[in-house]
């Protein structure tokens, strides 16, 4: 649906009303006494919905979640009593002696506390219960002693389903039309028409839907009367009746309501079309126009609009006591939109973003400045039972603040969600300042990458972050293991293999533990490849287990270095920055390697950014060498000396950091070791003055860059 157009909207069939039509909406207005009470009605709807279609087609294969679905929905709602109430009352009211007006009137009354789409919903749910049971006993007697033990306490045990067969066809037809009008009085009901500024064509609009909403839940009574009276007939009729006129009147009478629906359901259908598009065009030009207005003093009246339109509570809080949140809490801070399907898939990325935020180390520092808000968006229109499956279970299991009800956002705000934030299947992050302004539109790499070090989360504080970023182990582990980053921050060398070949898996895990046999204190992580599979990431664990390297660690290594990748690329087509090329060229290499297939090491030392990469025969020749290199690990560190392994004129090896020692006359500096990589140098010189006061020389130094012999 587009949003951005203007029209003119007018439904197309008449919507005068018959005196007949007039006296039903004003009976049923009287029976009307509602607290403002609200009920998951969409949820409640389809649970319901599957007990009529199984009903109607018997031989439908069972979910056995959405089974699951019901009966968790039915623990956790208060509804029970009245539902229960209703079912019975429906059939007290069928052997009533009055007409069937006042019996409807009646039923009305009871849930007249209720909302419209409440009290259609409930009574369809009341009405299910006992449909359900009676269609589960006649499809199920004949092979089943229960089912046929109720069937002659029942008197159906004897029953010609043959003969009743247009009677069943009727009543489902009847059924399937109350189902559709049910579905126009809940959609009515969920639009926020407060939205609407009541001019006088927007008057008669929203006028003549609410009449067709009153006369749709009166008929909806009604036929649900006449649908259970038709099954408690069933019951007292006599086997010699079944084949009378009663049962062909009774099918005629059925059909004749279902047809009366149907025409009624028409028109009250393009009604809630026409005003659903008109709220719907003000609600999403309200919210394009506030994400763009830059003088709001705070974020609330978006996120009023976005969530809280039907809900005074809409979010939900599953750390704590009180798991009804207002939008109140959002106010003054830095809010992320995670976005996302109700499985929250990718499960792996979900981990590394709940390591990486709520347990990261400066969460706490800034977790009153921030909150991430998880927006769960179906892929289809209805959401369909397994998906609030996933998305209860989740949201009561996450740390972060979710939509309460996010099957109730309306479609203005999904639209935006995908057309203007470009959301299809992959979780992004939308990040908003303070104000509601769009500072990210996907934050989600950077948040995988830096937790929550990346606050507040914008495109400028990437840049900041990659400009000060030098690759080392620490950026290509950071996040995945808290314990193991601990180890790395307190500069332990370390050394990351590559590599699904078993064989030689085994052959440098025994040349490991000779270097560790010989004094030398060495990390070794095997992080096999990036589509390696799952029997093969286990096998790697148990290389692991002096780490605890899980295969769960292992693919959240691969996926981190593609977020690495994908924020490098990002960043850098917007602007270059000063080792973009660099950490292109060094990710790129790892990954690309990977794809190959090639066997890779690499070494390096806590966040020091000097490291070094051997591919397949290199590592077998570093061990070979290790008697050459061993010797100069004391001075040049383990990098150092694995680097001049099989060099034995260490004063040629290539360097290309500058460094600056303090200027003595007279004195013949010779060679000179490089902080960064711990190689002896020879080096080109040059001359700088530092000056403290203006033409006051305080001291010379002299900078060194590399000079190859």
């Amino acid at each position: 649906m587009d949003f951005n157009r203007n029209d003119s909207f007018t439904p197309q069939s008449s919507t005068e009303l018959s005196i007949e039509q007039e006296f039903l909406i004003n009976k049923t207005l009287l029976t009307h006494e509602s607290d403002g009470c609200r009920v998951d009605c969409k949820i409640l709807f389809q649970a319901m919905e599957n007990v009529m279609l199984y009903a109607s087609n018997p031989n439908k294969a069972v979910d056995v979640s959405t089974l699951d679905g019901i009966e968790n929905f039915a623990s956790k709602e208060t509804l029970e009593h009245d539902v229960y109430k209703t079912s019975r009352a429906i059939l007290w009211e069928c052997h009533n002696t009055a007409d069937v007006h006042m019996r409807t009137i009646v039923l009305l009354e009871m849930l007249g506390k209720y909302r419209w789409d409440a009290k259609v919903v409930l009574l369809l749910t009341a009405f299910a219960i006992s449909y359900g049971e009676f269609r589960l006993i006649l499809e199920v007697c004949a092979h089943n002693s229960l089912a046929a033990s109720l069937a002659v306490l029942k008197n159906l045990s004897l029953r010609n389903r043959e003969a009743l067969r247009p009677q069943f066809k009727a009543m489902e037809l009847l059924i399937k039309e109350m189902m559709e009008l049910a579905k126009c009085v809940v959609r009515f009901e969920s639009l926020p028409q407060q939205l609407v500024l009541y001019d006088d064509h927007d008057n008669i609009l929203m006028a003549s839907a609410k009449s067709q909403i009153y006369l749709a839940t009166y008929w909806i009574f009604r036929s649900s009367l006449a649908s259970a009276s038709q099954i408690t007939d069933l019951i007292a009729m006599k086997q010699e009746q079944v084949n009378s006129n009663i049962t062909a009147n009774a099918a005629w009478g059925l059909s004749s309501l279902a047809l009366k629906l149907s025409r009624l359901c028409s028109c009250l259908r393009m009604q809630v079309d026409a005003c659903q598009e008109k709220i719907e065009q003000i609600l999403y030009r309200k919210v394009m126009e506030l994400l763009k207005v830059h003088t709001k003093n705070d974020n609330q009246e978006l996120f009023h609009l976005f969530f809280s339109l039907n809900d005074d509570f809409p979010l939900k809080d599953s750390s704590s006591s009180e798991s009804k949140v207002g939008i109140s809490r959002l106010k003054g801070k830095v809010v992320m939109l995670l976005i996302s399907k109700p499985d929250l898939s990718p499960i792996d990325q979900t981990l590394l973003l709940l390591h990486q935020t709520h347990e990261h180390p400066h969460h706490k520092n800034i977790e009153q400045d921030y909150e991430i808000v998880w927006v769960p968006v179906s892929s289809s229109e209805t959401w369909t039972l397994n998906e609030h499956i996933s998305f209860d279970c989740l949201s009561n299991t996450l740390p972060w603040l979710s939509i309460r009800q996010p099957w109730l956002l309306n479609s203005a705000i999904v639209q935006i969600i995908r057309e203007e934030w470009k959301f299809e299947q992959e979780p992004l992050i939308v990040v908003l300042d303070p104000q509601g302004l769009v500072s990210n539109y996907n934050a989600l790499d950077m948040v995988l990458i830096w937790g929550a070090k990346a606050f507040p989360f914008t495109d400028s504080r990437e840049k900041e972050l990659w400009e000060d970023e030098h690759w080392n182990v620490k950026l290509m582990l950071d996040g995945i293991d808290h314990f193991l980053m601990k180890t790395v921050e307190l500069g332990q060398n370390v050394c990351i293999c590559g590599s699904s070949n078993l064989e030689w898996i085994k052959e440098f895990e025994s040349r490991i533990k000779k270097l560790k046999n010989a004094g030398f204190q060495l990390q070794v992580i095997y992080v096999g490849s990036r589509n390696t599979s799952e029997k093969m990431q286990t096998t790697l664990s148990f290389f692991n287990k002096e780490n605890s390297f899980t295969p769960s660690k292992i693919r959240l290594f691969w996926l981190r270095l593609e977020k690495i990748k994908d924020s490098i690329v990002r960043v850098g087509q917007i602007q270059a920055f000063a080792n973009y090329e660099n950490l292109l060229k060094q990710v790129s290499e790892l990954l690309d390697t990977d794809d190959q297939n090639t066997i890779w090491a690499v070494f390096g030392c806590g966040s020091s950014e000097d490291y070094v990469k051997l591919e397949g025969n290199k590592i077998t020749e570093l061990f070979d060498l290790f008697p050459v290199w061993a010797e100069k690990v004391a001075a040049y560190g383990l990098v150092g000396a694995i680097r001049s392994a099989g060099k034995e004129d260490m004063s040629t090896l290539v360097c290309d950091h500058p460094t600056m020692v303090p200027f003595d006359e007279g004195k013949d500096l010779g060679p000179v070791v490089c902080d960064t990589s711990k190689s002896q140098k020879h080096y080109k010189r040059f001359t700088s003055f530092l000056h403290k006061e203006p033409k006051t020389l305080q001291k010379v130094y002299i900078i060194f860059t590399l000079f190859e012999l």
